[in-house]
C-alpha cells in the first residue's frame, strides 16, 4: 500500500485535532486514566520484586500479591506517619492562624520604624494572602478528611489495577503485539523494554531521592527547633517530586507555618536551608540517584506540569514527567513522529536519522 501524501496545511489539522481529542480524552476520563498511569508506574517498581519470587517457584499470582502487599505497607507506614503529624497540626491550626496575624503585626511596625516607609497597604495585602494560604491549607486537609472514603476508592481501585497488570503482564504485551504487523514487532518490544527500563530508573530514583531528602529536611529543621519538624520535613520532600514548582510550594508552607510558630529569622532560616538542599538536590543528588535517563528539555518539563495541572490537578503533576518521558520514546522509535523527539530532547547538537537511503550518508 502506496503511502497517502498530505499537503502541510491537511497534516497541521490532523495534528490539532489529534491534540484536541486527546486532551478530551484524558479530561474526561480522568477518573479511569489517572489510576491505570499510577497502577502502571507502581507495577513497572514492583516487577523485578515480583519475577524474583516466581524465580523461586512462587505461582505467578502469589508472587504479585506479596510484592503489592510490601507496597502496601510501606505506603500506610508513611500515611500513619502524616496522619499522626497532621492531627496536632490540625488541632493548632486557629492558634498558628492568630499568631501569624500578631507577628505580621509586629513586621509592619519594624518596617515602618527602620525604613520609615508606610506599608499599611502593602502588608494588608501581605495579611489577606496569609490568611488565603492558610485557609488554604485547611481546605485542603479538611477536604481530604472528609474525602477519606473517596480517596481510599482510589487506592484500592489502584492497587487492584496493579495487581492484575503484574499478574497479566505477558497477556498485555501479546495484546500489544498483535495489533501491529509482524514487521513492527522489533520495533514495539524495543519500546516497551525502553519504557520500563526507563520508567523504572526514574521512579525508582524518585523515591530513593525523596527519602533522602526527607532525612535532610527533617533533620535540618530538628535542628533550628522548626516546630512540626518531622511534618514539614516530609511535606517539602513530597512536594519536591514536581519539577520546579514543588520547591516554591515547599517554601511558602513550610516559611508561613514556621513565621506562625516562631520568629521571623527562624522562617527566613528555614527558607534558606530548603533553597540550599534544593540546590544540592537539583544540582548533585539527583543527577546521581535519578541519572540523565529521562532527558526532556526545561521547557518542556515546565509545560508539561502545567497542562498536568490543568488536566488532572495534583496528580496530573506527579505524572507529568513519566507520561513525557513514554511520549518521548514512542516518537524516537517512529519515523513520522521522530522531530516531536527531538522538540522533546535535550541534544541540540546530535540529529539522528533514523532510516536514510542507500546513497544518503547518515549524520553521526
Amino acid at each position: 500500500m502506496n503511502e497517502l501524501k498530505l499537503p502541510f496545511y491537511a497534516k497541521l489539522a490532523l495534528t490539532l485535532l489529534s491534540f484536541f481529542l486527546i486532551v478530551t480524552i484524558a479530561r474526561g476520563g480522568s477518573e479511569i486514566i489517572i489510576p491505570l498511569l499510577f497502577a502502571f508506574l507502581i507495577s513497572i517498581m514492583l516487577l523485578p520484586v515480583a519475577v524474583f519470587l516466581e524465580r523461586l517457584r512462587f505461582p505467578r499470582g502469589l508472587a504479585a500479591l506479596i510484592s503489592l502487599l510490601l507496597f502496601i505497607i510501606i505506603l500506610a507506614s508513611i500515611i500513619t506517619l502524616l496522619t499522626r503529624q497532621m492531627q496536632s497540626f490540625i488541632t493548632d491550626l486557629p492558634t498558628l492562624e492568630s499568631k501569624l496575624m500578631t507577628t505580621i503585626d509586629s513586621l509592619q511596625k519594624w518596617i515602618n520604624n527602620e525604613f520609615h516607609i508606610n506599608s499599611t497597604t502593602q502588608m494588608s495585602y501581605l495579611e489577606k494572602l496569609a490568611v488565603s494560604t492558610l485557609g488554604t491549607a485547611t481546605s485542603f486537609i479538611s477536604t481530604t478528611l472528609l474525602s477519606v472514603s473517596s480517596l481510599f476508592i482510589f487506592i484500592v481501585f489502584v492497587m487492584l489495577y496493579t495487581f492484575f497488570m503484574l499478574v497479566y503482564r505477558r497477556l498485555l504485551v501479546r495484546f500489544l503485539v498483535s495489533l501491529f504487523e509482524e514487521k513492527h514487532k522489533e520495533t514495539l518490544m524495543d519500546v516497551v523494554n525502553r519504557t520500563r527500563l526507563i520508567i523504572k530508573s526514574y521512579v525508582g530514583g524518585l523515591m530513593i531521592e525523596m527519602v533522602v531528602v526527607a532525612i535532610v529536611n527533617c533533620s535540618m529543621f530538628a535542628i533550628l527547633g522548626v516546630k512540626y519538624a518531622l511534618l514539614l520535613g516530609m511535606m517539602a520532600a513530597i512536594f519536591n517530586l514536581i519539577p520546579y514548582f514543588g520547591i516554591f510550594m515547599a517554601l511558602l508552607l513550610c516559611t508561613v507555618v514556621t513565621l506562625a510558630t516562631s520568629t521571623p529569622i527562624s522562617a527566613l532560616q528555614v527558607a534558606i536551608g530548603l533553597f540550599l538542599v534544593h540546590l544540592v538536590d537539583s544540582n548533585i543528588l539527583f543527577p546521581s540517584i535519578v541519572g540523565s535517563k529521562v532527558k526532556i528539555n526545561a521547557l518542556v518539563t515546565i509545560m508539561g506540569v502545567l497542562l498536568g495541572n490543568m488536566l488532572w490537578g495534583v496528580p496530573g503533576m506527579f505524572l507529568a514527567i513519566p507520561v513525557i518521558a513514554m511520549i518521548k520514546i514512542i516518537c524516537e522509535s517512529i519515523d513520522a513522529l521522530h522531530p516531536w523527539a527531538i522538540l522533546l530532547g535535550t541534544d541540540e547538537k546530535k540529529v539522528k536519522v533514523v532510516k536514510a537511503a542507500p546513497d544518503q550518508p547518515t549524520e553521526k
